[in-house]
């Protein structure tokens, strides 16, 4: 793990200034984020020892947990954020040279903390509230979609060298976001009127593309970068509504190459689409059975399978970016459950609440030295 980053951070503030529509674009005043004093502050270490599977963000306590143990027998860890911060939002990355935070505070406030050296970075002000936090396969990108701003904010260059751009999007309303490891967006938009959904592509150097569109939005995720390479990006996106999931390759080309990926029946209500780290599978969460969906992106001949889980699937978080998955909201007093695709047989496992926060619930105390283990489905 990188223990010495530099104690401060680039910051380049990026304004993309335009509301692209399909087959034409026009300009457009936006409220942009606001640089912040980039000074680097510290507080106490907040990086436990053992840490294995990632960050889960809990909404109810307003902090990050870490996930300590292996898959199977893991446990969460107290939070890692300062409590008397009012937090609106977090998502942690996990990778080969360590793990870093995004943070969104209630006075619109954006930061960065690195969770080996404890440094945090401020990066902007006057981030929308209402802003949904994911990170690209890898990572190294994160994007803040805003239904109220009607703009995705994203901030590239992750974890060394941050720096913010802000990308108007098409007139609608926002379902959902992902981005790539290059920064593109994909973005779910609802016209008035309309019983569709446009899956629509935009970046800071390209105008908006309609990919497609869809009944209901059901997710979307991008093939790491590390997979595609110099042959254009690559995403897979899915329609709760029609139960169904499809490939759009070539996304730099002229025309995007977009295909349907056959699930056998198997996919109910599909609600979150996450990519394996190396390009070879799809996994669709199911709202509408308690099971994920593996397809193949690489063999269309190949059979789907479903992965059973005893939760009710609701996003598909990436917690690190070789294959653990976040699959249910956070609630510090009920049990998270996760996906495990690192080995030839994924499989979904559980952690256990925090004691106090379940003792809280029931109005029972916490048994004092006894070990808490997590459980596991097939």
């Amino acid at each position: 793990m990188h223990k010495s980053p530099p104690a401060s951070v680039l910051l380049v503030l990026r304004i993309a200034l335009f509301v692209p529509i399909v087959g034409c674009s026009r300009v457009a005043n936006i409220s942009a984020p606001l640089p912040v004093d980039s000074a680097t502050s510290t507080s106490a270490p907040i990086a436990p020892s053992g840490l294995q599977l990632g960050y889960l963000w809990q909404k109810d306590s307003q902090n990050l947990h870490p996930v300590v143990g292996v898959t199977g027998s893991a446990r969460l860890g107290d939070g890692i954020l300062p409590t008397n911060e009012r937090v609106a939002v977090a998502e942690a990355a996990q990778g080969p040279t360590g793990s870093w935070a995004v943070v969104l505070d209630q006075d619109g406030t954006l930061k960065e903390i690195d969770l080996a050296t404890e440094a945090t970075s401020p990066l902007a002000a006057h981030i929308p509230l209402d802003s949904t936090l994911v990170f690209s396969p890898a990572g190294i990108v994160a994007a803040l979609g805003s239904a109220s701003a009607h703009s995705v904010t994203v901030l590239s260059g992750l974890p060394s060298a941050p720096r913010i751009s802000t990308l108007m999007l098409p007139g609608g309303a926002l379902s959902g976001v992902a981005v790539s490891d290059a920064g593109t967006i994909i973005a779910g938009i609802s016209q008035p009127g309309s019983a569709s959904t446009q899956v629509t592509m935009i970046s800071e150097t390209n105008r908006a593309v309609a990919l497609g569109n869809v009944q209901g939005w059901g997710g979307a995720a991008f093939v790491p970068a590390a997979v595609t390479g110099s042959g254009g990006e690559a995403v897979v996106f899915a329609d709760s509504a029609a139960a169904r999931v499809s490939y759009a390759a070539n996304l730099g080309g002229a025309s995007p190459d977009v295909r349907v990926l056959a699930d056998s029946g198997l996919l109910h209500t599909p609600n979150a689409v996450g990519v394996s780290a190396n390009g070879k599978w799809a996994y669709v969460s199911d709202s509408g059975k308690p099971q994920v969906v593996r397809l193949s992106l690489v063999e269309p001949a190949s059979t789907p399978s479903a992965i059973a889980c005893a939760c009710n699937p609701e996003k598909l978080s990436p917690q690190t970016t070789d294959g653990i998955y976040t699959l249910t909201s956070g609630s510090s007093s009920q049990p998270s459950w996760l996906l495990d695709t690192r080995g030839a047989q994924p499989r979904t496992f559980f952690v256990p609440a925090l004691a106090s926060a379940s003792a809280a619930a029931t109005g029972q105390a916490p048994r004092h030295g006894v070990p808490v283990r997590a459980g596991g489905s097939r």
